[in-house]
């Protein structure tokens, strides 16, 4: 059986964790969910120079996080017309003088490009599908002047002024520039990093689910998405179908993709990589799937970046609770490791200072606090089973009130760690099966919410072996808990 080792703590001398400390506001960007489902089939270029468009509006998109009041970015006066528009500095796009023309050229085909994007109209209560292309005009300002004002002859006759001045369209713009449907977080610089243009595009889709671990895409959808398959205007019939078969489309689409992502993810270059499946309809084996089955796994920079974040919330956490010192959080901190449970020793804390009325309370929480995680290290953790096919009675077994207990105060470390959304999706529709030796059976309904629970669940292995013991197994069972009576309440 294969086996999937738990989670391992990354060191705070980690070089992925000091790079991404250090560059955690530059290099990423913050990116409406809408703007990343706009459709169509871009180049590098082409993707870059929309990653700029979001990377101008970072200030606008946090100040709007933080009012958390409307949609819009923008203003009434921030148009012209029925126009907004942009001007970008060349060199955020990372592009060198000597490739400006391919530049210009790749700005000059996206005005031709058909972008689709969905928009919902909030009086009709309609969404629709909107095939139109989202720029008015992309310019190129040019002069015979250099900075100083001189005349000079270049040899293609006038000098580009270093900027891209971009128009949209109003309806546009205020449509898929928004945060009524969210944002995701993601590198400002993925485009620089792939040679395949569909890598990130792919990876800035997903950034969006990798908090739940996955999604599952339509086929028809994806393939619009990459813009390998056309509509026409009313959405009725398909104009244009570059892949016909889907042996095809995920030979030339999707594994050059996976791949690269996965390459990138091992270097440490991006925070994930996934892995697909096809989806098809009961009793189809064959030909176009329903739809397509992401699974997205945490690389080296991911699992840093979850990391530092981790310490970094427990870090506020205690400052702002005991007030502590720097010297004092870097006398605790080799000690704590990723999903160590300090809530009822916090508690703890609070009512032996109430009681003591200590003269300097973040001292002594420190040296209570200290004690406690030298007593309680990450124990040696047994390896999670994947899930395998076990024979078990007919009749659902009983479980122990004792080890039901342990179950809920499980779920609920869960719930609390990895979020309402995931836990009420993906965790409600399981349940503790049956305690054997020293096993511990979760019943699962199916392979995706398997898939969903491997994901995730090195973050919150610790909790369960907190509670059943370092010495239990957790181990997967497939069973339709629906075929079965409510167990009773205890």
């Amino acid at each position: 059986m294969v086996k999937k080792k738990g989670p391992s703590m990354v060191s705070k001398s980690n070089e992925l964790v000091q790079s991404f400390t250090a560059n955690k506001n530059a290099d990423f960007i913050l990116n409406p969910i809408s703007y990343t489902h706009i459709r169509g089939n871009f180049s590098l270029a082409q993707t870059n120079l929309m990653i700029a468009i979001i990377a101008q509006l970072q200030d606008r998109i946090k100040e709007q996080l933080m009012i958390g009041e409307g949609t819009s970015l923008f203003k009434p006066e921030d148009f012209q017309g029925n126009l907004l528009n942009f001007e970008i500095p060349l060199k955020e796009l990372g592009v060198s003088p000597k490739k400006y023309g391919e530049l210009e050229a790749a700005c000059e085909a996206l005005l031709h490009v058909d972008m689709a994007y969905k928009r919902y109209d909030e009086k009709e209560k309609v969404e629709y599908n909107v095939k139109q292309n989202i720029f008015h005009k992309i310019e190129f300002p040019t002069s015979e002047f250099n900075s100083e004002g001189e005349r000079v002859a270049y040899k293609s006759g006038q000098r580009r002024k270093g900027v891209i001045k971009l128009q949209i369209v109003d309806e546009s713009a205020r449509e898929i520039l928004n945060l009524r449907k969210g944002y995701t977080r993601h590198l400002r610089r993925i485009a620089d990093l792939c040679r395949s243009p569909r890598t990130p595009r792919l990876y800035i889709y997903l950034s969006a689910w990798r908090k739940m671990g996955g999604c599952k895409v339509n086929y028809i959808d994806l393939k619009e998405f990459f813009g390998v398959l056309r509509f026409s205007n009313d959405h009725r019939r398909i104009i244009e179908n570059k892949y016909l078969k889907y042996g095809a489309f995920h030979r030339d689409v999707l594994d050059p993709v996976e791949r690269e992502m996965r390459k990138l993810a091992e270097e440490g270059k991006v925070e994930f990589y996934f892995e697909y499946a096809p989806v098809y309809p009961i009793g189809v084996t064959r030909g176009d799937p329903e739809s397509i089955s992401f699974k997205i796994i945490e690389g080296k920079l991911g699992k840093a970046q979850n990391h530092e974040n981790y310490r970094s919330r427990l870090h506020s956490k205690l400052i702002t609770r005991y007030s502590l010192q720097p010297n004092e959080w870097a006398k605790l901190e080799p000690l704590i490791w990723d999903g160590v449970d300090l809530d009822d020793e916090l508690k703890r804390i609070d009512r032996l200072i109430e009681e003591k009325q200590p003269d300097n309370i973040h001292a002594y929480a420190t040296a209570v606090l200290f004690d406690w995680l030298q007593q309680h290290q990450r124990p040696n953790e047994p390896e999670f089973d994947y899930a395998e096919e076990i024979k078990m009675p007919l009749e659902r077994p009983y479980v122990a009130e004792a080890y039901r207990k342990k179950w809920n105060w499980w779920m609920e470390r869960c719930k609390e760690r990895l979020g309402e959304e995931f836990y009420s999706r993906y965790m409600t529709c399981c349940d503790l099966w049956a305690v054997r030796d020293k096993k511990v059976f979760c019943a699962v309904p199916n392979q995706f919410v398997r898939d969903q629970w491997e994901n995730r669940i090195a973050e919150v292995s610790s909790y369960f072996y907190t509670a059943f013991g370092p010495e239990r197994q957790f181990v997967y069972t497939y069973e339709d808990l629906n075929k079965y009576a409510p167990l009773p309440e205890s």
